[in-house]
């Protein structure tokens, strides 16, 4: 009787073992079923008429947002209209990127010259769009209207873009729209092109294209082209085989910028930066691509491991050719932080197509003791998400090393002297 008692029992505990593997086993199944049917968020937001364009964001509650490292954008389709909702994670909602969207294979750059970078919270502020074939382009005249507003902590838009601006017709209803603003992130948004009525494709847009079509130069912008450095307003470092010896390093920040001609650049997504020290300042360079040159993002320096971000109110939001102004920095120890009051100064210009600046910030300002030794990395990510890094000290110039640490200490700035080296630091893009 025991031994079968035994038996018994394995058989019980046996059966026990299986019974809760199968229960495992169902809940393993059961987290999978949920998830099957619940699957991850898309970025594709419903088509609605219930969004009205009012510089009220409440009626974006439920869209679907597709998230960017900067911000959050939304699409919802309305006929022959597309609305079109921002939010910012830091700095003001760009005008410039430009708003690059794709129908039926085809990209129409959609910006604004007079969007506000400066909104105080529970202010509302209207702007107008243009539309062009690229970016910043005129073709398509005035595309649409929005608002800008900040609720204390963000900055947000909406907006809306007539799509028989852009030439669209009928033909387009139900295709796929979508739309990228560099600016604020790399992943598109998208969203289906609403009905769009036969008739109601503007004829004043074909009128408007065909105008400015005639009187736009070949050349696309975006494309750096230019290699002049005989321009008072230098605004190219083009010699690829630079050295970078900065041994009279010189750096002025007068509005004139041949004295960068020799100093590496750093390429990001929407323009090129670079960046010295000589103990007590450093200078940084600038040269978009795309738009304006940003005030905000801001300008994030690390030294040491302590962060600093730099930004400035009084960045223009346009210039014409030639034009150069004057701004002053800020300084805080969070982004658009007023910390530190005004840590530097620099100037804004327009050189052809592209907007550049340069300026300086005052390492004393932010109560550190020395700058011996100590390391200064910088980046802006409304340029590019490439980090500079530069040595600090207070024994002579250090030069650029792109992305890395390349730390030039004082001999080693001796010996170049007697031997120009060439720079070998294949991470730096130069221009």
């Amino acid at each position: 009787m025991t031994p079968q008692n035994g038996i018994e029992f394995g058989r019980c505990d046996h059966r026990e073992k299986i019974n809760k593997l199968m229960i495992l086993g169902m809940l393993v199944f059961g987290i999978t079923g949920v998830t099957t049917i619940n699957p991850a968020m898309t970025t594709t937001a419903d088509a609605s008429t219930n969004i009205t364009i009012d510089g009220k964001m409440n009626d974006w509650k439920d869209a679907t947002l597709t998230e960017g490292y900067n911000g959050y954008t939304a699409l919802a389709s309305a006929g022959q209209y597309v609305n079109v909702y921002v939010k910012m994670k830091n700095g003001a909602v760009p005008g410039y990127g430009d708003y690059n969207f794709t129908i039926d294979g085809k990209t129409y750059y959609i910006w604004s010259k007079n969007i506000s970078g400066s909104v105080s919270s529970g202010t509302v502020k209207s702007f107008t769009l243009t539309g062009g074939k690229w970016n910043e382009g005129t073709q398509y005249g005035a595309v649409g209207t929005g608002y800008v507003t900040n609720d204390g902590s963000h900055n947000y838009a909406e907006f809306q873009i007539d799509l028989t601006k852009l030439g669209l017709s009928d033909s387009a209803s139900g295709k796929q729209i979508s739309m990228v603003n560099l600016n604020i992130g790399n992943a598109p948004t998208t969203s289906t092109v609403g009905t769009i009525p036969a008739s109601s494709t503007s004829s004043s847009s074909s009128t408007s294209s065909s105008t400015n079509a005639n009187s736009a130069t070949s050349s696309s912008a975006g494309v750096i082209t230019d290699k002049d450095t005989s321009a008072s307003k230098a605004s190219s470092t083009t010699d690829n085989n630079a050295a970078n010896d900065n041994d009279n390093l010189n750096i002025k920040i007068d509005g004139n910028f041949n004295d960068w001609k020799n100093v590496t650049l750093t390429e990001g997504y929407n323009g090129y930066m670079a960046m010295v020290s000589d103990g007590k300042y450093v200078y940084v360079y600038v040269k978009m691509k795309y738009g304006q040159v940003p005030g905000y993002g801001d300008y994030n320096f690390d030294i040491s491991g302590q962060k600093y971000y730099v930004w400035s109110n009084e960045m223009p939001s346009s210039q014409s050719d030639g034009a150069v102004k004057a701004v002053s920095f800020t300084g805080g120890s969070n982004n658009e932080g007023h910390q530190y009051g005004t840590v530097g100064n620099g100037y804004v210009s327009q050189s052809g197509s592209h907007s550049i600046a340069e300026f300086r910030v005052n390492l004393s300002k932010f109560d550190i003791s020395t700058m011996t030794g100590q390391t200064i990395t910088m980046t802006n990510p409304n340029i590019g998400n490439q980090k500079m890094t530069v040595a600090g000290g207070s024994t002579g110039p250090y030069v650029i090393s792109g992305v890395g640490v390349v730390i030039v200490a004082w001999g080693y700035f001796k010996f170049r002297k007697r031997r120009r080296l060439t720079a070998t630091d294949s991470s730096t893009t130069k221009n």
